[in-house]
């Protein structure tokens, strides 16, 4: 059955080749096909030639640029130029005006006398061109009515801060521009000396400086009442004045912010002590901020003390900072709470996902338990503790009545009655907001509660009250989606426990008080026929803009629309936005017209930012550039003319916990006429001070051809008890073939689609008004219901916990419709290929699918073999890259990471490229790689950074400079070196300062080294060794960059060649043995490198080291144990160092660790771990386990370069010039039953065109290799050939002389053959026929050696079974 399956694909490959002479296509701008809104003066062009015909050059070309797509309006042309020139081809001389649409077309001539000219719709559009473009459009966020804005929204620039003070001891400090509590300016007075000084101080970061000390004009003595006063004018000079009287003027960043007063000591370690009163902030003759310390209960500011109507503040050390007093509430949560193990809590007054009150009963760890009050603002948490009258024992496994009192500003405890804490709300947090219920176990404590009879009443000014919310759980919840209800104590009660390694909370779903997300829009009426509408847009936060009730999508030059997902995409936010545009045109009408923007957290401010950026508001920016049929242009910019609202249908939405969405809220909010009386208005954002850049990398999408429809779809109502801790669902019914369900309330659905991958659900449903859906996504189900296996729920169930913290929820409220309604979300997505869906009532979905969401790039490459498990593993490499190359490239899609890590990045980088057009995605991540650099030159071990996990860990940080060469390798892209060369160059000093003493040459952090390897490899081993590689890279690409000898870049590129020589000769004296020249660290990965890396001392200690590396495989069970770095470069070392049958036998391994054993546990992509899950043991631990990894795919690298022997050439990078090297497995034993590779059939897509590559070799003496080299490049072909056996290329001696190949000679086995552009058959002689040997003819043979030609005994009886060399012969035991 393989081999017509072969000759098919060939003759397709010939047919597909027969119909013309000359093509050329696949035209592109800048790396981009079509390019909308690029920010380039001079644009560079490629296109690719094809051609029937053998041995095809290009000649000349000729290019012309318009500003139309039928070229009447010719703005430049190149005229002919005679150059094989078809990559980056430089339109000199030419530059781009900002915001015009270009079309281009291009003419070659070859060498046969053939022309063609492109057919292709080719365009650009340039965007804004600068920041100067984007004009008076401002960042807005919705408007809040904060203190730091005027009415209109715009910050306060000019205000007054006036105080009474009486220095009863030293000094008085006033704090003002505060924007948080390490970054303000305190003015002090102070009388240390007996004569008084004003002392400025400025804190940068907690760091203080005073900056200066000037006598005072005005008298001030200890125990005198005086008055400061400080004038602040456009936020940047500040003049101030005691008792009326001018004593200081200077200049600052005198935003407007917080205020506080605080008091230290003197030399002597002597209290600083004073009073203040009638504080007073003014601005525009409004009072902003009144305080005169009447009422002590109530004032403004935390700490100090009130006597007589004063506030004294006391140092050492004391801050009194101004309190932000909530409105007034008065209401009681109260709830029966058992708890089981070590800590439970009850969220209250949450009004955002980052901003509620939370009270926790703790055990753990402690002597005697207490109220933990932690108090989240914006994300930011403060917390204490009150010892409760009871101890452990009273308090866990009994049930307990807790009532939480709440009455600004005070909240009041009572457990069982008796008060037992109160607390006095310094932050204005407390509010009437959504309550709810977490525990966590993120570190060794393992939480566990039952809450029931939930009771939320609200009072008045009069006492009179109201229940506002009841909740006892008998019935199903409408109140709580998530929650999981259990039997207990006789009655059902809200069970409380997450997963290991992750915390859980349940938050009220019906009744939130929370805002949704944020909408700005704006209503304008056109001035007469708009004949082309620009909109230029981005956000801090993932936005969608729609005009006119329509959302904004990619406009094609067809007309055609397509959605760009997720923008505006993920980057390092202190340095870098990127913008979008969008052709509008068509959404624009005559007249009213309405746009609007809307926002949700996404990277800015999500939970994936980790705090990076603070918990700052949502803003937009957007510009739309009308153009009339006159010629004349509007702007409609984004400014404080605009409305904003909170009350929108989409709920909340985060990229790590999913979207809510109520589709009773929908109205037509962006249509003109829509009434927003009572929107609030919008506010200038200053919070972004980066760089605003055009949009750079391939969009992100939903792929309709990738969408995963249902596979089956398993209807189960509860559980049931058997041998598993956790049981096994109740099916009611497993359907297949469809994508629609009907379902009740109480029952839940899982949604097999087959297929792993990065995206979100699309349906369409039906069912009553209010009834509320919610989809969870997993990648794997319960296996067993056995909780010691790792599962966390019934058998049948999905797997959520390797999720860890991350939410992963969608919930959509119908609004009822009886035609049905669509839906899919927008602001987050999910790695899944199980759906778990719930409803509050019965609902029937239709259109049920997985749409796959992800940086959509050309997949033109492909590659299948004979072996049905190696397409597979060669498939899940594939959605491995596409579930993980979105925005950036991504660790996983699906837990509470998503981060772009270094290492995972680069090792995998060469089988990202063989596999897509990867050349513009990793040109942007590398821009986030620089951003993020660290001022001491080491780049990050995330990009863009996040999360705190440091810089400068060798292999991790080394992407900086690895990710560069390969990308230029691949691809002939010159400029990504250019552009961080500078960068590059940062690191190696950096890397040149972490000598310790003994050792010059140590190379990046020891942070990770072979990461998760079953055997570990001393990982200061590791950087030493990637410093090598570095250096090797470094003075490669420093002669790329040379353009003659002696130029600065030649100089640079012996400089590097000299540091890889000190750093191979530290490294021979530091890790090999003197005597035999092998590393001194034993293990798979060790020898990888010394090998890979060219370390080793000379080929003696290279032959050695093969030999090594061969048997700490063998003596392995031919397994490997290598982690990311090892395996990165496994299998392709082993095949350059003779060792291909090993190679071979790897890969085709089941056993644990291998490609093949996710596989037989039914993987559909790659996984972080070898064992991310075992039949032996169930799940791995969930604080790392993803099941939609990629960095082990890289794999496929030595698929392509390897197997089918499609090589790039350093020399002409890019595919100018290429190799090609098949390496069949001609393996003489079949170990482990496994079934031998007998065909490849490969094609990658390179920047010239398809490169195909495919052999046919069934173990036999015969190989048929067939190869097409595209037109306008050449190929040197090594192939391997039997003595006596000759090279045919159809039916024809090479060394006769064939059309369009120039045999070479003999090379090592190999016939050597240079070939011109065509499609090849190749037949040849390999000649892997053996001979058998027994045991008797074995004695007194001479030496043995394997295949390699490596040493291996002096009797083959002691050997494992094999074949062999011996006495000249192949031998087989």
């Amino acid at each position: 059955m393989r081999r017509p399956l072969f000759i098919i694909s060939v003759f397709l490959i010939c047919l597909m080749q027969s119909a013309y002479a000359l093509e050329v296509s696949h035209l592109k701008t800048m790396a981009y096909r079509n390019p909308i809104g690029i920010d380039v003066v001079e644009p560079t062009f490629s296109w690719v030639l094809t051609s029937d015909q053998r041995g095809v050059v290009q000649e000349t070309y000729s290019i012309r640029i318009a500003t139309d797509r039928n070229f009447q309006d010719i703005v430049w042309q190149s005229g002919t130029i005679s150059s094989q020139e078809s990559v980056d081809v430089p339109a000199t001389g030419f530059s781009t005006s900002p915001r015009t649409r270009y079309y281009w077309q291009v003419s070659v001539t070859d060498n046969k006398g053939n022309t063609a000219t492109s057919a292709e719709n080719a365009y650009f559009e340039t965007g804004l061109g600068s920041e100067a473009g984007w004009g008076e459009a401002q960042w807005i966020k919705t408007g809040s009515g904060a203190a730091d804005q005027n009415e209109d929204g715009t910050p306060i620039t000019d205000y007054e801060v006036e105080v009474s003070f009486e220095i009863k001891s030293f000094a008085a400090g006033l704090i003002f521009a505060a924007s948080d509590h390490n970054n303000y300016y305190m003015w002090q007075i102070n009388t240390i000396t007996g004569s008084p000084r004003f002392r400025p101080h400025k804190w940068t970061n907690g760091g203080a400086a005073c900056l200066s000390e000037n006598a005072l004009a005005v008298k001030v003595q200890n125990n005198e009442e005086h008055v400061l006063r400080i004038e602040v004018r456009d936020a940047k000079t500040a003049t101030t004045y005691i008792d009326g009287t001018k004593v200081d003027t200077r200049t600052g960043d005198f935003k407007f912010g917080d205020f506080g007063f605080r008091e230290d000591y003197d030399q002597g370690n002597v209290p600083e002590q004073a009073y203040f009163d009638n504080f007073v902030v003014t601005s525009g003759g409004k009072t902003l901020y009144k305080e005169d310390f009447e009422e002590a209960d109530l004032k403004m500011f935390a700490g100090g003390s009130v006597e007589n109507g004063r506030m004294l503040v006391k140092g050492p050390g004391t801050y009194c900072w101004q309190q932000k007093v909530s409105d007034r509430v008065h209401y009681d949560v109260e709830a029966d709470m058992t708890l089981i193990n070590d800590n439970a809590s009850i969220c209250f007054s949450a009004t955002g996902s980052d901003t509620y009150l939370m009270w926790a009963i703790n055990t753990f760890g402690l002597s005697k338990p207490v109220v933990r009050r932690h108090a989240y603002l914006s994300g930011a948490l403060t917390y204490d503790d009150t010892t409760l009258p009871m101890t452990n024992k009273d308090v866990l496994g009994k049930p307990h009545h807790i009532k939480i009192s709440c009455e600004t500003p005070y909240v009041r405890t009572y457990i069982d009655g008796t008060l037992v804490d109160t607390y006095t709300d310094t932050k204005g947090i407390l509010s009437l907001g959504d309550v709810g219920f977490r525990v966590s176990s993120t570190g060794n404590e393992r939480e566990k509660a039952y809450f029931d009879n939930l009771k939320v009443t609200v009072y008045d000014s009069e006492g009179g009250s109201k229940t506002l919310l009841s909740e006892d759980f008998e019935n199903t919840t409408t109140i709580f989606d998530e929650a999981d209800v259990k039997l207990y104590n006789g009655s059902k009660q809200l069970y409380m426990e997450s997963a290991q390694g992750t915390s859980k909370r349940v938050m009220q779903s019906e009744g939130s008080v929370m805002p949704g997300a944020p909408m700005m829009r704006k209503e304008f009426t056109t001035k007469g026929q708009v004949v082309k509408a620009r909109l230029y847009a981005t956000g801090l936060g993932v936005y969608n803009v729609y005009i006119n009730g329509q959302r904004v999508g990619v406009t094609h030059d067809d007309g055609t629309t397509e959605q760009d997902e997720l923008k505006p995409g993920f980057t390092e936010f202190h340095k870098t936005v990127f913008y979008t545009t969008h052709d509008v045109t068509a959404l624009v009408q005559n007249g009213e017209n309405a746009i609007g923007a809307e926002l949700t957290s996404g990277w800015w401010s999500g939970g994936i930012a980790h705090g990076m950026y603070g918990s700052k508001p949502l803003a937009f920016k957007g510009k739309l550039i009308l153009t009339y049929a006159d010629g004349t242009e509007e702007s409609i910019n984004s400014d404080t003319s605009w409305r904003s609202s909170t009350a929108g249908p989409v709920r909340s939405g985060d990229i790590y916990n999913g979207e809510t969405y109520d589709a009773r809220l929908e109205s037509q909010w962006s249509s003109a006429g829509y009434d927003d009386s009572e929107w609030q208005g919008t506010a200038i954002s200053t919070d972004f001070n980066g760089t605003i850049r055009a949009f750079e990398g391939p969009i992100v999408k939903a792929v309709p051809a990738l969408a995963r429809h249902p596979k089956t779809i398993t209807i189960y109502e509860g559980s049931t008890n058997d041998n598993g801790s956790l049981g096994s669902v109740n099916v009611i019914s497993e359907t297949s073939g469809t994508s629609s369900l009907s379902l009740k309330a109480g029952q839940t659905a899982v949604i097999d689609l087959a297929q792993n991958a990065a995206g979100w659900i699309s349906f369409k449903a039906k069912g009553n008004r209010g009834t509320r859906i919610r989809v969870r996504f997993g990648e794997m189900l319960n296996t067993s219901g056995n909780s010691s296996r790792g599962d966390d729920g019934p058998k049948g169930s999905i797997y959520t916990a390797n999720l860890r913290s991350a939410a992963a929820t969608v919930k959509y409220t119908l609004k009822g419709d009886s035609d049905g309604e669509s839906y899919h979300p927008t602001t987050s997505f999910f790695g899944f290929r199980y759906m778990e869906i719930v409803a509050t009532d019965d609902v029937t979905l239709t259109d049920v699918v997985g749409e796959t969401v992800t940086s959509a790039m050309d997949e033109f490459s492909t590659f299948q073999t004979s072996h049905p498990d190696v397409n597979q593993l060669y498939s899940n490499v594939m959605w491995g890259q596409r579930s993980n190359f979105l925005s950036v490239p991504t660790d996983c899609p699906q837990r509470d990471e998503r981060q772009g890590w270094t290492a995972d990045t680069q090792v995998f980088s060469m089988a990202g490229l063989y596999n897509a057009d990867t050349r513009t995605f990793y040109e942007k991540w590398m821009r986030d790689m620089r951003d993020a650099q660290r001022t001491d030159g080491a780049f990050p071990h995330i990009a863009p950074y996040a999360w705190g996990v440091g810089f400068g860990a060798a292999a991790w940080a080394d992407a900086g400079v690895i990710l560069p060469w390969k990308v230029y390798l691949m691809t002939g892209d010159k400029k990504i070196i250019e552009d961080n060369w500078a960068a590059m160059e940062k690191y190696m000093d950096f890397l040149a300062t972490q000598s310790d003493g003994t050792y010059k040459y140590n190379g990046g952090g020891t942070n990770y080294g072979d990461w998760v390897s079953y055997v570990a490899t001393d990982s200061r081993y590791c950087s030493v060794c990637y410093y090598a590689y570095d250096a090797q890279l470094m003075a490669k690409m420093a002669k790329v960059l040379s353009s003659k000898t002696g130029d600065i870049y030649y100089a640079k590129s012996l400089k590097y060649e000299k540091l890889f020589e000190n750093i191979k000769t530290e490294w021979q004296q530091r890790y090999t043995s003197a005597s035999t020249g092998l590393p001194t660290i034993n293990t798979q990965c060790a020898y990888l490198m010394a090998l890979k890396y060219n370390l080793l001392k000379n080929e003696t200690a290279r032959k050695r080291t093969i030999q090594a590396l061969r048997s700490a495989i063998v003596n392995n069970g031919y397994k490997l144990n290598t982690g990311f770095l090892g395996t990165a470069i496994l299998n392709q070392t082993l095949t350059e160092v003779g060792l291909n049958n090993e190679a071979y036998t790897l890969l085709l391994q089941r056993n644990d660790p291998s490609w093949l054993y996710s596989i037989d546990q039914g993987a559909t992509t790659i996984w972080e771990r070898w064992n991310s899950y075992t039949v032996a043991n169930g799940y791995g631990p969930v604080s790392m386990n993803s099941f939609n990894h990629y960095a082990y795919g890289i794999v496929a690298e030595w698929m392509y370069r390897y197997m089918a022997g499609i090589v790039p050439d350093e020399a002409n990078a890019g595919f100018r010039h290429f190799i090609l090297a098949p390496n069949p497995d001609r393996r003489p034993t079949l170990l482990y039953s496994q079934k031998r590779i007998t065909s490849v059939d490969a094609q990658h897509w390179s920047p010239v065109g398809a490169i195909k590559a495919a052999w046919q070799c069934d173990g036999g003496d015969e190989m048929k290799y067939v190869v097409t080299v595209p037109a306008n490049t050449t190929a040197t072909l090594y192939i391997p050939v039997a003595e006596g056996l000759s090279l045919m290329e159809s039916g024809k001696d090479v060394t006769e002389g064939v059309e369009g190949v120039q045999y070479q000679g003999m090379e090592d086995g190999k016939a050597v053959c240079l070939l011109g552009s065509g499609t090849y058959s190749f037949t040849v002689g390999v000649g892997t026929k053996i001979t058998s040997a027994n045991e008797a003819e074995l004695k007194g043979a001479g030496k043995v050696y394997n295949l390699s030609g490596m040493y291996v005994g002096e009797e083959l009886k002691s050997q494992p079974r094999g074949i062999y060399l011996q006495d000249g012969k192949k031998t087989a035991k």
